[in-house]
């Protein structure tokens, strides 16, 4: 048995080798051309191009400072510009039916939008953070200064649920809260010693 090549055993199988074509793009070339797609996807959802700002969306301004360096990065702009359908590329004033001069109440004019509507700031049928602060205050539990008074009642129901002899059950009505009762809560074993009325 002869030894032959790759190519010669491919040829007598009747096998033609395809040729690797090369990759149009490289990986960087590719994610540049991804973010630059983000940008425009960004431009044809909001109809303007992505702003700096604190008042803005942080994807807004990640997009925005994206955009700054594709524009400053020869290469990138070279690679960028048969894809810029928006002209976003173009160094100095915006695209083309942009205009940073517009005012808020002009732009929301244009769309149609009421002013007076309630804002989207007002929440309604949402606890305030005033109140969500006075619920976990009352919520809030304090360390058992006498713990040691109790600690054998813990590693006592400790043994019998290793053993078997106790077992956990889910918990199904408040009613069920009594003193002298254990129950697990949030992962920790509590236990009852006292209750006053709700």
């Amino acid at each position: 048995m002869s030894d032959l090549t790759d190519e010669e055993l491919l040829d007598q199988l009747g096998i033609k080798p395809e040729k690797e074509k090369p990759a149009a793009h490289s990986a960087r070339e590719e994610r540049v051309i991804a973010g630059f797609e983000d940008i425009q996807r960004f431009v044809d959802r909001h109809g303007r191009a992505p702003q700096h700002g604190e008042d803005r969306d942080i994807f807004e301004r990640l997009y925005a400072v994206r955009l700054d360096r594709l524009r400053e990065l020869e290469d990138c702009r070279t690679l960028l510009l048969p894809l810029d359908r928006q002209g976003l590329l173009a160094l100095g004033p915006q695209p083309a039916g942009f205009s940073d001069g517009d005012d808020d109440a002009a732009l929301l004019a244009q769309l149609g939008v009421d002013e007076t509507q309630q804002p989207l700031g007002d929440l309604q049928h949402v606890r305030s953070a005033a109140e969500k602060r006075v619920a976990d205050e009352i919520a809030n539990r304090e360390r058992c200064a006498d713990f040691d008074r109790f600690r054998p009642l813990f590693e006592a129901v400790q043994k019998e649920l290793d053993s078997g002899i106790r077992q956990t059950r889910r918990f199904e009505r408040k009613a069920e809260i009594e003193p002298g009762r254990f129950y697990i809560v949030g992962g920790q074993k509590a236990y009852v010693a006292s209750m006053d009325e709700p």
